[in-house]
């Protein structure tokens, strides 16, 4: 397994943490509770505290014993766990820690490390070869797990970006499950990302069957199929020629805005790239980039838009006019 630096978190989880430790340690009275569910009634508060709720739980898991290898694993259960409750003369205390823990592990994406088998930096990919022979190349800060039984295959994508080349076997069929769907190989090759609620997954060769609580879609060659957990999988639409490029090391762009490309060249940076300006924002871009060379990037989005980069102490790029 690999590691990773710490996450940014952002001001609204933050709060979050801060709400569910108040609320877990019985520091909310009952103008505190209106106060929070005022704070719910906006639903990106609610997602973050939903967030938090989720990390809280599967924080649990870190005190069972060290699971066996991968190979031999089944799947996993989540469970339970509460902050403890004490007087409330500590609770301030108690409340605070409580806290600092949640955004300790967001930052640190304990979960993850927790479930992970294959787990990538920032900047780093992997290729792995699984026991029947298939082969998942591990994208850019992203995590798998591989839960083989003797009926089934099932990988779960944790996080990011993967690429499948399934082993032929008809009595094992092939899964990956990703954000609330699952990707079922009746085929080869095909990728697989997942963008925050959406995941996106891409058939290179023959086909997949793409399943949600919603329904269902067959995906063939070339074409390109999403989905959210509460919807059925979009009809499948013509795929990005360079939808795998990045399996050969390569981005590849073409007309597109200077946002979307730097959003996408930052996956692979360990510190942050940021565009300032909606007309520098707005600028297009085309060009093949080499992925393991993100300094000789910004130097050419520098040359040939004829835009800034300021790199400020710690190593973060702000990209403007």
């Amino acid at each position: 397994m690999m590691s990773r630096a710490p996450r940014h978190v952002a001001p609204i989880d933050r709060e979050a943490a801060r709400w569910l430790a108040e609320q877990d340690g019985g520091l909310l009275d009952a103008v505190g509770e209106d106060r929070l569910k005022t704070w719910l009634e906006t639903p990106a508060n609610a997602r973050a505290f939903a967030r938090a709720q989720s990390l809280w739980r599967d924080m649990g898991q870190a005190a069972r014993p060290a699971a066996p290898a991968w190979r031999a694993r089944s799947e996993r259960r989540s469970r339970r766990t509460s902050i403890p409750r004490i007087g409330r003369s500590g609770l301030s205390i108690t409340t605070g820690l409580a806290a600092a823990v949640v955004l300790a592990c967001m930052m640190l994406d304990v979960p993850t490390r927790l479930n992970a088998d294959v787990l990538t930096r920032p900047g780093e990919q992997r290729t792995v070869r699984l026991d029947d022979g298939s082969v998942v190349q591990v994208n850019t800060d992203s995590a798998i797990d591989v839960a083989y039984a003797p009926d089934r295959r099932t990988v779960r994508l944790l996080r990011g970006e993967a690429a499948f080349m399934v082993a032929p076997d008809a009595q094992r069929p092939f899964t990956v499950e990703a954000g609330g769907g699952s990707t079922t190989a009746l085929g080869t090759r095909f990728v697989v990302r997942r963008r925050a609620v959406l995941t996106q997954v891409s058939v290179t060769e023959h086909r997949v069957r793409i399943a949600t609580r919603s329904g269902s879609v067959t995906t063939p060659e070339t074409m390109t199929s999403t989905y959210r957990p509460d919807q059925a999988p979009s009809a499948p639409t013509p795929s990005s020629p360079d939808v795998d490029a990045w399996t050969q090391g390569w981005l590849v762009f073409e007309d597109r805005p200077l946002a979307e490309v730097v959003e996408e060249i930052a996956r692979y940076s360990p510190t942050p790239i940021t565009v300032f300006g909606r007309a520098v924002r707005n600028r297009r871009v085309s060009g093949a980039f080499r992925i393991d060379q993100p300094s000789r990037t910004l130097a050419r989005l520098e040359q040939t838009l004829g835009v800034r980069a300021t790199r400020l102490p710690g190593g973060a790029v702000i990209i403007h006019g």
